[in-house]
């Protein structure tokens, strides 16, 4: 199926493929995230509707949705630093288990890429996290490249 935004009808469906995205990085780096979070923060209705953000869903065959991704308008910071970008700004991305390795997430980040060039936006960025090797992997394979890293000593 392919890649199509998402609807107001979707966000039930959105609100628990977050959770379960929340629960895998908790697994992933318990350290930082929380264990049973509930994302309450989203506000899905703006960020489907708001021309300076974009979610976008996959169906699988049985039409029900099991990846998304939101990307969102963002600038650099205010200061004669740095070189002024507006960019988008891969917030999320997640495929459930059951869908991987069926390049949904190569078709996510198209659609992506395709809405931040409509916007007119200098580049898309996301952040990965360091300890997910499979997601790094595919978003190497795909030409984006490690701009920061944030190391950290206990």
């Amino acid at each position: 199926m392919p890649i199509i935004p998402a609807k107001l009808t979707d966000i039930a469906k959105l609100t628990t493929l977050y959770q379960q995205l929340t629960t895998e990085m908790h697994v992933l780096q318990p350290t930082n995230y929380q264990a049973d979070y509930t994302p309450e923060f989203f506000d899905w209705q703006q960020m489907i509707t708001d021309p300076l953000q974009a979610v976008f869903v996959h169906q699988n065959q049985d039409a029900q949705i099991d990846a998304f991704c939101h990307v969102t308008t963002a600038q650099t910071s205010p200061s004669p630093l740095f070189i002024a970008h507006r960019f988008a700004y891969l917030t999320t991305l997640y495929v459930a288990p059951e869908t991987r390795r069926h390049h949904v997430a190569t078709q996510l980040l198209s659609s992506a890429k395709q809405w931040q060039q409509t916007q007119a936006l200098d580049y898309l960025e996301l952040t990965v996290l360091g300890n997910n090797p499979a997601a790094l992997a595919l978003y190497q394979k795909l030409g984006y490249t490690t701009q920061n890293q944030t190391l950290r000593a206990n």
